[in-house]
């Protein structure tokens, strides 16, 4: 790559520069970078590529520098792309963020509030959170995605959520975590599996409701997978023992592992709280003794730099709030109108 020359910035130049460049410019630009091409970021953000392409000469013409270089595989953002790309991130937070400091300045909170979660996490702390936060603040709309755990941590770090709710093994700096909670999983079969009866066959205690196979003894049994996103504590336990080698469905959420289970495609890790109802119906059995079971915390995850007083942080110190159990509303007339 030809090394540029760098345009000569003087306060008039800055000054002129400011004048004259189109800031939506900075949106397209976001856009390229996110969706890793023109092509890509035209068929998301429903724009004609020819029009994208422009804008990007148009950005890289006011600034002076190649951004990105374009490669068979999409873009590859060059050392000047990627810090301008930081920038036009934080442009867009503070794009966003006027109508919530306006509104909070008129006493008023509204907008969108973003959050992405995994599929079927059932954490109560959350669920009173959005209660309680939909009957204070009714003008702010409630977007929620779901997304497996990687998904839902890139969303936040890019800043399509506001909040996530997630599990994961590998900190961020750019994130701040907050411990919400935390989930079990346990190995399931179907009432009626085979394996229950070649179990009893061979001398083990078999009865609904008990969990009492050392792990070994599920080494080679179909699976049913949830894919590479599974929580490290688990993936962990299933290499241990050689668990999973044998997979007979790759789903990718909870139910529809839970779906496949219920079936008697193969045996499966579900969430102890997701599978109880089953298990209490008889529907379910685990199979691993507690002692064994793989655990690991819920996080509620927001970006380092979550402006104050705006939807997402007021909604973080309701879910905060929730889980010392009482309310920071208790005793204050805070319902907008």
């Amino acid at each position: 790559m030809k090394r540029e020359t760098a345009p000569e910035w003087t306060d008039q130049s800055l000054q002129a520069f400011v004048r004259k460049v189109d800031w939506n410019l900075c949106r397209d630009f976001l856009a390229i970078a996110r969706y890793g091409g023109v092509g890509a970021a035209a068929r998301a953000t429903g724009r004609r590529q020819p029009s994208l392409s422009a804008a990007l000469r148009r950005f890289e013409a006011h600034i002076g520098y190649t951004l990105c270089d374009r490669s068979s595989r999409g873009i590859v953002l060059t050392p000047m792309g990627a810090a301008v790309l930081a920038l036009c991130h934080d442009m867009a937070d503070s794009v966003m963020a006027i109508p919530l400091h306006a509104a909070a300045a008129a006493g008023r909170v509204e907008g969108t509030l973003r959050l992405c979660m995994i599929p079927d996490v059932a954490v109560p702390a959350v669920d009173e959170a959005i209660m309680q936060f939909n009957s204070a603040y009714p003008a702010v709309s409630l977007h929620i995605d779901i997304a497996p755990w990687r998904q839902t941590i890139e969303a936040v770090e890019r800043g399509d959520a506001d909040i996530g709710i997630t599990c994961d093994d590998i900190r961020r700096r750019s994130l701040r975590y907050v411990p919400i909670g935390q989930e079990t999983q346990q190995l399931y079969c179907v009432d009626k599996a085979p394996l229950l009866a070649r179990l009893a066959a061979s001398g083990q205690a078999v009865s609904a409701g008990q969990a009492r196979f050392d792990p070994r003894c599920f080494t080679g049994e179909s699976f049913i997978l949830t894919g590479g996103d599974e929580p490290r504590d688990l993936r962990d336990l299933r290499a241990r023992y050689g668990l999973g080698e044998s997979v007979s469905g790759l789903v990718d959420t909870l139910s529809e592992a839970r779906r496949l289970v219920l079936l008697g495609v193969g045996i499966g890790f579900l969430p102890v709280d997701f599978a109880s109802p089953d298990v209490a119906a008889g529907r379910l059995v685990p199979l691993l003794p507690d002692d064994v079971l793989p655990r690991y915390s819920i996080y509620m995850i927001t970006r380092t730099d979550t402006p104050e007083d705006t939807a997402a942080s007021l909604m973080t110190r309701t879910i905060v709030s929730r889980m010392a159990g009482r309310s920071p509303l208790d005793g204050e007339d805070t319902r907008q109108t």
